[in-house]
């Protein structure tokens, strides 16, 4: 069986536009590489800026008379709420950090009523303690006192004990001395 040609459009259109696409892209190529079509760009560029700088000015002029905010004004908002949003985290951290300070003060309010209370018990016992060593002084000097007293009394007990002895001694003394007077003369 032989093999009939069926004629294939998509086959066509293919060969079509590569013949079309390399002469076409070769005459492009060679007209874009010209001075000519870099002033036509250039032109062509200006014109477009020139004709936007038209079209913002006008449309910024109706927004105005109409009172909507520009592009330029929505971006200003958004920084300005941009800035906002900055101090209101601030501000946020600051009460959790006053929160967390809060909580922490109660803790220590709680302590330092605490160390008030050991502080009172401690100058109690301190005055309890005091008291004691003063009753003690006052205890050492009555019994200094009293050993004073009692040193005294046997002093000058001894000292009259002494005396009577002295006496005594003497008196028997000049006895013997008597005595042995009277006898040399009885002899």
């Amino acid at each position: 069986m032989e093999q009939k040609k069926v004629l294939d459009p998509f086959q066509a259109w293919k060969d079509v536009y590569d013949k079309t696409e390399s002469y076409w892209g070769k005459v492009i190529g060679d007209n874009m590489n010209r001075e000519e079509f870099s002033q036509i760009m250039g032109n062509v560029l200006n014109m477009n800026l020139q004709y936007q700088q038209a079209v913002n000015e006008v449309t910024n002029r109706y927004f105005q008379q109409v009172n909507i905010p520009t592009k330029e004004d929505v971006a200003n908002v958004a920084s300005l709420v941009i800035n906002v949003e900055e101090k209101v985290e601030a501000l946020e951290d600051r009460f959790d950090d006053l929160e967390d300070k809060q909580e922490n003060g109660a803790v220590l309010k709680r302590e330092v009523t605490k160390l008030k209370s050991d502080v009172k018990s401690l100058d109690k016992k301190l005055d309890q303690v005091l008291s004691l060593l003063e009753s003690q002084q006052e205890t050492q000097s009555l019994l200094q006192d009293m050993i004073q007293e009692q040193i005294q009394e046997q002093s000058e007990q001894l000292k009259t004990q002494i005396l009577e002895k002295q006496q005594e001694l003497f008196s028997e003394q000049s006895g013997k001395n008597v005595q042995k007077s009277e006898q040399p003369a009885q002899k």
